[in-house]
């Protein structure tokens, strides 16, 4: 094998591993007008932080992100991690509940690493081994 073949193989093993792996350490949120630990994340929520949401809350565990809007201003409340229990609630009058349960999920719609994504890059790999 040559060493450029040794070099794609290497990227793309490290790719797959890095896509597969991330997923690992605890669902990722966007946060924002929400209390983190001890201060505020983004006070009216002009440039959402990413937060990993903590494993549970009050017996809970938090596997879902939700972002609350207002749907006479069209404008966003909050957003951060929730539990299903936070997901079943009532929309209020003049609010609108969206709850999902990938890495930031909760914004517009971004990239986002799943199964599939892990898929198609072991297959672009075999895919590439048989062509060099």
């Amino acid at each position: 094998m040559t060493l450029p073949a040794w070099l794609v193989y290497g990227l793309g093993f490290t790719l797959v591993w890095t896509l597969c792996l991330t997923e690992v350490q605890g669902l990722q949120c966007y946060g924002c007008n929400i209390l983190q630990g001890q201060r505020y994340v983004d006070v009216g929520c002009s440039n959402p932080e990413v937060i990993t949401c903590t494993h549970s809350h009050k017996g809970f565990k938090h596997r879902f992100c939700i972002k609350t809007e207002s749907t006479a201003l069209g404008i966003v409340l909050t957003s951060g991690c929730a539990t299903s229990r936070h997901c079943q609630q009532q929309e209020l009058p003049g609010v609108r509940i969206h709850c999902c349960d990938s890495d930031l999920c909760n914004s517009a719609p971004s990239w986002r690493t799943s199964a599939l994504h892990c898929f198609c890059a072991l297959f672009c790999l075999l895919l590439l081994r048989m062509w060099l």
